[in-house]
């Protein structure tokens, strides 16, 4: 049959050519609209019908009878809430009819955020928040609650492959994501989501996806470059540039290759103030002048201290000589200073490497075998290249660190079916706290430092010198011959650490850990006209390979497997306007019992147009504890770390010598952490009693009560609107949630002190001779501190609301904005227990653009302001400052060149700011950008 040559033009409603537009005719075939905004298609007879789309534009709907039809189409902006998503149900449907709160963005909010990419443009969404673990990695939050740089409640899909590193159980910001050129949208659900999307879903989902090649093809471009900014750092360039290169080959193959490259300088930590320990409260002080036990924030070596008075009871047992050649005097340290004195650190600018960049390439073969409507077959790979800093318990830093995943998917109309396998290689990294504690052990080791500083304390006291007097005279002499940032010597000694492995004393962390997935997806649609009706599973396996080095592997790998299976239903009555939706899903895993996730929602459209909808919603979700909740045994200064499931606690052996006779080796195991411990609140009171001269009170001594890990709970009850409203004429589209949630089972921290012999049960009963009581071990510091992670008997609630709404305003400005309000309650069974709620209780978020204030021309603003709260983390503990960041863009586009330069910088206050305590300080940030054919 002829074929005709149907030709047209698409305009936007500024009635400028719209290229990239698909148009799509009832017969099957789609073209794209080009620069210029026009189409050629093929029909073979008439009538026929033309579907024109683009993403963020209402579609339009033309009937062409004959060759002789004017073709001139104009495609409007679609409103918020008409954009259909898939992530809530699984199932596509416009956001007003979502059954649970969700956020979107896609191509055209890309374009015009005042972000410098569109991963941080996020944080300008209602309920979600960004932390800034580094320059190149930001960690996705939500206004639930408990956001922290080890984000292991949120998960981050792309094309619904997980983006999680292996060693840590969650995502490191966008690290192996997307390139902006292949952004097709984003979906955000800031709730519990384990329903249909499995273990850890538990505070949010995140899911980006990609452009298809057979419908986006052909080679676009970015460039990017400015400066960031930053109080006593000065200004340092980055560099940002990518590329997208798609091409469909025929009907029936198409292929896509991304690739981007970034280098900049971190934000440099410096946080000097002083701190409690690791993991504690900020203290008085900012130098050892202040206070001889000073450990700064953002310092390295000055972990390791004792008490004073230990250190002169010590050298008087072992019979230690002053200077002058006589013992010291029985009972000297009943005398001297009661407080604990450090060592001295180094600053993290002098351990860690500062300049950052990232080398990202992904490559997929599409293939439809049976042509456009039937099934499609994606080959993918993403490999990943990097040198970056990593917030977690320390800071890492992180040379040649790969990551590579690779999926096999298959899907269909109504189905899907995927596998993948993703492996982190930790490449050369280093521990910055490790880092400084080799530096300062291997110029002079911890008890001939401590010796000389008792010493010469006392022989200080004894001369007549005042207490700070021979504080400082001995912290002189201890300190004698240290070694200095940038002297051959301490470059060397830095070296040996980065390449001395953790488990040998040096700060060098080993992995190779994996993990492989598969799930799928199945529509029932067609199968059954009552509802629509899915069932779905997953499976994966972890494969642990640090070698020791983190977790328990030393014998070999290490695996652990989990499943789950879900089944949904979704049903429309009273005239499709009431829509039920229920789902059930159940969960294995290895070391856990299973776990049932059920979700229903009951929402109602109301009006003509359906342009009000009410929903109620309850749903659970559920946690998993991380692969290093379960199997971690790693020793970090004086602390072991340690996982707590039933296996690991005799896989994890630590040998360390007595402290009041290294010529001794103690061996402990996980089991004596477990069965043989004191809590740590018991040990520093007990301490601290002995200190001041009383006989040791075993009685203060409280053994720990610990119980192996499970997974943590939420029940969720969640309430909302959203809506279309005409105001003064003006049409504002309004979305409004509150929820309130009961968490269960909360994975907390916990430390606790084992005894090196003794029985803990009876603290004064030796095990065989005298001086083997386990009283006796506290007193004498033979004792080995663990940090393990458990759960909390204490019950969490959690609550708040957002609200949000958008319109135009004057002539067709973009306004916007939202208010979310975030808070919670303990019923605090254990005082010691701490939530880490880590969440503005007050935010306030706005937007002003114009997308062609004039020919080509556009701009954009965002403020954000959220008030102060506490932010608790096992770094540090400390409050975060109330802030107002202001960030704007403006943008020219050149359609002849296929071009859009823009313009724009972020925290435009200048005022530097931190989102992590002990993370780098935020500055500004300040660039400019070319993107060529996007």
């Amino acid at each position: 049959m002829a074929q005709n040559k149907l030709s047209g033009l698409v305009f936007d409603e500024y009635l400028e050519p719209f290229p990239g537009a698909t148009i799509t005719s009832s017969e099957g075939t789609s073209v794209i609209s080009n620069i210029d905004g026009e189409f050629t298609i093929n029909v073979k007879k008439f009538p026929v019908t033309l579907n024109v789309t683009s993403v963020g534009f209402q579609s339009e709907i033309v009937e062409v009878t004959s060759m002789s039809d004017d073709l001139n189409v104009i495609l409007k902006e679609a409103f918020v809430l008409d954009q259909v998503v898939i992530s809530a149900s699984r199932t596509p449907e416009r956001v007003m009819e979502s059954p649970v709160t969700i956020e979107r963005i896609d191509g055209k909010y890309i374009k015009r955020t005042a972000s410098p990419n569109f991963y941080e443009s996020l944080s300008n969404l209602k309920g979600i928040n960004i932390l800034g673990n580094s320059f190149s990695i930001k960690i996705i939050t939500s206004n639930r609650g408990f956001g922290n740089t080890l984000n292991n409640r949120f998960v981050q899909l792309v094309d619904g492959v997980d983006q999680a590193v292996p060693i840590f159980d969650y995502s490191l910001g966008n690290i192996i994501g997307l390139n902006e050129l292949d952004v097709k949208n984003v979906e955000i659900l800031p709730g519990a989501a384990s329903a249909l999307y499995g273990a850890n879903a538990f505070n949010g989902i995140l899911l980006m996806t990609s452009k298809n090649p057979f419908d986006d093809h052909g080679v676009s471009t970015y460039f990017k470059s400015g400066v960031t900014t930053q109080e006593d750092r000065g200004a340092y360039a980055f560099y940002d540039v990518g590329a997208r290169m798609a091409y469909k080959f025929s009907e029936h193959f198409a292929a896509k290759a991304n690739i981007v490259y970034t280098k900049g300088e971190e934000w440099h930590a410096r946080d000097y103030r002083n701190t409690s320990g690791q993991g504690g409260r900020i203290i008085s002080g900012t130098s050892h002048a202040d206070d001889v036990g000073y450990d700064g924030v953002n310092i390295y070596g000055d972990e390791i201290g004792f008490n004073l008075r230990d250190i002169i009871r010590s050298l008087e047992n072992r019979g230690q000589l002053l200077p002058n050649g006589q013992p010291i005097p029985a009972g000297s340290w009943l005398n001297v200073d009661n407080v604990n004195v450090s060592r001295v650190g180094y600053r993290e600018e002098n351990l860690l490497d500062l300049d950052t960049k990232t080398l990202n390439f992904s490559t997929d073969l599409h293939f439809r075998p049976w042509g456009k409507n039937s099934a499609e077959i994606i080959l993918g790979s993403k490999l990943s290249l990097s040198d970056n800093l990593i917030h977690a318990s320390n800071r890492y830093s992180q040379r040649q660190g790969f990551m590579e995943q690779y999926k096999l998917e298959v899907k269909g109309k109504n189905y899907f079916v995927r596998g993948y396998y993703t492996e982190n290689d930790a490449g050369n990294t280093m521990d910055g706290r490790l880092a400084g504690i080799f530096i300062a052990n291997e110029w002079k080791d911890h008890a001939t430092y401590f010796g000389e500083y008792g010493v010469a304390y006392l022989a200080s006291i004894f001369t007549g010198a005042t207490n700070d007097q021979a504080h400082a005279f001995a912290r002189q002499v201890s300190e004698s011959g240290r070694l200095e940032p940038g002297t051959p010597e301490y470059i060397a000694s830095l070296n040996r650490a980065k390449n001395t492995p953790i488990s040998e004393g040096g700060a060098k962390l080993i992995d190779q850990t994996g993990y492989y997935h598969a799930d799928a997806n199945w529509n029932l649609s067609d199968y059954f006209d009552f509802a629509n009706i899915q069932v779905g599973g997953s499976f994966r396996s972890y494969a642990l390979d640090s070698q020791g080095q983190v977790y328990t592997d030393d014998d070999g790998v290490l695996r652990h497997r989990l499943y789950g299976v879900y089944a949904q239903v979704q049903k429309k009555f009273k005239d499709d306007r009431l829509k039920l939706t229920a789902t059930a899903r159940f969960d294995k895993a290895r070391n856990f019992e299973g776990k049932f996730s059920p979700r229903a929602t009951l929402s109602y459209a109301v009006g003509e147009r359906r342009d009000h909808n009410f929903r109620i919603g309850f749903q659970t979700a559920f946690r998993n504890p991380t692969s290093q909740d379960q199997y971690l045994g790693l020793q970090l200064g004086d602390r072991v770390f340690l996982g707590t499931v039933e296996e690991n606690l005799t896989r994890e052996v630590t040998v360390t010598p007595y402290r009041s006779n290294p010529a001794i080796l103690a061996t402990l195991t996980g089991e004596n952490a477990f069965n043989n411990s004191f809590t740590a609140e018991s040990v520093d009171a007990f301490l601290a009693d002995v200190r001041l001269g009383n006989t040791p009170d075993v009685s203060l001594l409280e053994k720990a009560e610990l119980e192996t890990i499970r997974p943590e709970t939420v029940q969720s009850f969640e309430l909302g609107y959203r809506g279309a409203v005409d105001l003064a004429g003006k049409l504002f589209e309004f979305d409004l949630v509150g929820y309130y949630n009961f968490h269960e089972d909360f994975l907390t921290t916990k430390e606790v002190f084992a005894p090196f012999y003794g029985d803990v049960n009876n603290p004064s009963t030796p095990d065989s001779t005298p001086g083997t009581e386990a009283g006796t071990a506290v007193v004498r510091n033979d004792m080995l501190r663990y940090v393990l992670r458990t759960n909390t008997n204490s019950k969490i609630d959690t609550y708040g609301f957002a609200a949000g709404f958008s319109t135009k305003i004057l002539g067709g400005f973009d306004f916007g904005g939202s208010y979310t309000f975030s808070d919670f309650k303990v019923d605090a069974d254990n005082i010691d227990f701490r939530p880490s709620f880590n969440t503005p209780k007050h935010q306030v978020k706005l937007q002003l653009g114009h997308e062609r204030l004039f020919k080509n021309f556009g701009f954009g603003v965002n403020a954000r302001w959220q008030d102060e709260f506490l932010y608790q983390s096992r770094f540090i503990e400390a409050l975060v400052e109330d802030r107002l960041v202001l960030d704007a863009q403006l943008s020219l586009g050149f359609p002849k060149l296929k071009s859009q330069i823009k313009v724009g910088g972020t925290n435009l206050t200048g005022e530097n700011y931190t989102t992590v305590p002990g993370a780098g300080i935020i500055g500004s940030q300040y660039y400019i950008s070319w993107t060529i054919n996007n």
